[in-house]
C-alpha cells in the first residue's frame, strides 16, 4: 500500500512547484510582456489612436488608429478583425519589420484595429453590464457579422471621407466578414479588397484532436452551458489567462505543456514558433468571448456549413420559420476577395479551400502558404511571416 506520508510530500512538491511558477515575476521574459497595445505601438515609435463606436444594438467597440510613423504618400484606409479569443493587439506583437499592420501603416496605408464585443477593449454597451448581466453575452458570430463590422466599417468611412476600404480578416475575422456580405450586401460594395488570413468558412472535419473532441460532444457542451448558465468565457482577468500568462513564459518549466496545447488546437510548427514571444502574446489572450460564439464556431465545424446558429429544431422554427438554421449565401461576396491558406493548418483544413473558392464569385488569388509545417497560428505570429505570407499579401493590395 502506497505510503500516505509520501503522497503528501509528492502533492507539496508537485503544488510548490506550480506555485512558484505562477507567481514567480522575477524570471526575464520577452521585453514586451506585459505591456497594452497602447503602449506597444507608442514603443514602436507609432502614433495610436482610440476611438468608440456604437453598433446599432447598443454595444460599444473600440477601434485602434495607427498614425504614419514616415512622411510617405498617403494610402487608403485598412481594417483589420481579429480571431477567436484574440483583440487588435494580436495584429501588432510580431513588432516593426515584422507585423502586417505595420508593414502596411510603413507604406502608407491608414490602419485601423477593430476589437469585437465581449474583448478587452469592447466590454460596454447602453444598457448592459458584463460583469452583472447575462444578456450582453447573448451574441454568437451572427450579431458580430451583421452589427459589429458594419458599424466598424461605416466609422472609418465616416472619419476619413473615403468611399471604400481594404479588409483583412483573420479566422474569425473572415467568418464575420463573409456573414455581413451575405446578410447585408451593400457592404460588399464598400470593400476594395478582402483578404481572408486562414479563411474560416467551411470549417468541417478540424484535425486538431481538441476541436474534435468538442464537436462530437457539442450538443452535451450546450447542455451544460445552458445548466450552469456560463457567460463568459476566457477573459482577459480570469483564471486561465492568469495561468497562461505565467506558464506560457518562454523560461518556463512548463513552457513545453503550454506549446502542446497551442499544437494541438493549430497544428504542430516548431519552426515557426518564437519562444520569446509567448510572453508577450498572453500578456493580452485570451481576451474574452461568449459562449455562444464558442459553440457557433463547433456547430459550423460540426456541419461543415456556413449558417446562422443552430437553436434546436423547435426554436430553429420559431426564429427561422425552418428546422435548420438558414445558411449564408456566398455568392452575394461580389467584391474581390484573396484566400491565403496553409497545409497544417488544423483547424481550417485544407481540403475545404477548393469549396470555398467555388462558392465565392470573385476569388482574385488563392495562396497557399510555401511552407508544409505553417499552422493556424503562424498566419499572424510565425516568425517567417513577412517573407512567407504578408509579402503576397502586400503585392495584392498594392493592385487596388
Amino acid at each position: 500500500m502506497f505510503n500516505k506520508d509520501i503522497f503528501s510530500l509528492v502533492v507539496i512538491v508537485i503544488s510548490s512547484i506550480i506555485l512558484v511558477e505562477i507567481f514567480n515575476t522575477s524570471k526575464p521574459k520577452h521585453p514586451d510582456a506585459g505591456l497594452n497595445i497602447l503602449q506597444l505601438v507608442e514603443k514602436y515609435g507609432y502614433l495610436i489612436e482610440t476611438h468608440e463606436v456604437v453598433t446599432e444594438d447598443g454595444y460599444i467597440l473600440t477601434l485602434h488608429r495607427i498614425g504614419q510613423k514616415n512622411n510617405v504618400e498617403k494610402r487608403d484606409p485598412v481594417l483589420f478583425m481579429h480571431g477567436f479569443m484574440q483583440s487588435a493587439t494580436d495584429f501588432i506583437n510580431l513588432g516593426p519589420g515584422k507585423a502586417l499592420s505595420l508593414l502596411l501603416s510603413d507604406r502608407g496605408y491608414d490602419i485601423w484595429l477593430g476589437n469585437t464585443r465581449g474583448t478587452t477593449w469592447s466590454r460596454k454597451h447602453k444598457v448592459f453590464n458584463p460583469d452583472k448581466d447575462g444578456e450582453f453575452w447573448d451574441f454568437s458570430l451572427h450579431e458580430i457579422g451583421i452589427y459589429d463590422n458594419p458599424a466598424f466599417i461605416d466609422y472609418v468611412l465616416n472619419v476619413t471621407g473615403k468611399k471604400s476600404l481594404h479588409y483583412i480578416g483573420y479566422s474569425q475575422g473572415t467568418t464575420t466578414f463573409f456573414i455581413l456580405g451575405s446578410e447585408k450586401p451593400k457592404y460588399v460594395k464598400k470593400v476594395k479588397l478582402m483578404t481572408a488570413l486562414a479563411p474560416a468558412i467551411y470549417i468541417k472535419n478540424p484535425k486538431g484532436p481538441l476541436l474534435t473532441f468538442l464537436v462530437y460532444f457539442r450538443r452535451l457542451w450546450e447542455i451544460l452551458l445552458k445548466f450552469f448558465n456560463f457567460q463568459e468565457f476566457f477573459p482577459r482577468n480570469g483564471l486561465v489567462a492568469h495561468y497562461l500568462k505565467h506558464i506560457c513564459n518562454e523560461n518556463s518549466m512548463f513552457v513545453d505543456l503550454c506549446l502542446l496545447k497551442i499544437f494541438l488546437l493549430n497544428g504542430y510548427s516548431h519552426e515557426q514558433t518564437n519562444r520569446t514571444l509567448l510572453s508577450l502574446i498572453f500578456s493580452n489572450t485570451p481576451a474574452g468571448v461568449s459562449p455562444k460564439q464558442m459553440m457557433h464556431i463547433v456547430q459550423l465545424m460540426e456541419s461543415g456549413n456556413l449558417h446562422q446558429y443552430d437553436l434546436g429544431v423547435a426554436k430553429n422554427c420559431k426564429k427561422y420559420g425552418q428546422k435548420e438554421p438558414p445558411q449564408y449565401n456566398l455568392s452575394k461576396i461580389t467584391n474581390p476577395v484573396a484566400l491565403y491558406y496553409s497545409s497544417n493548418d488544423w483547424t481550417v483544413n485544407i481540403e475545404n479551400i477548393e469549396r470555398v473558392v467555388k462558392a465565392l464569385p470573385n476569388v482574385v488569388k488563392s495562396y497557399h502558404v510555401p511552407m508544409e509545417s505553417f499552422n493556424h497560428n503562424d498566419f499572424i505570429y510565425g516568425q517567417d511571416a513577412p517573407e512567407l505570407l504578408y509579402k503576397a499579401v502586400i503585392e495584392e493590395i498594392l493592385k487596388y
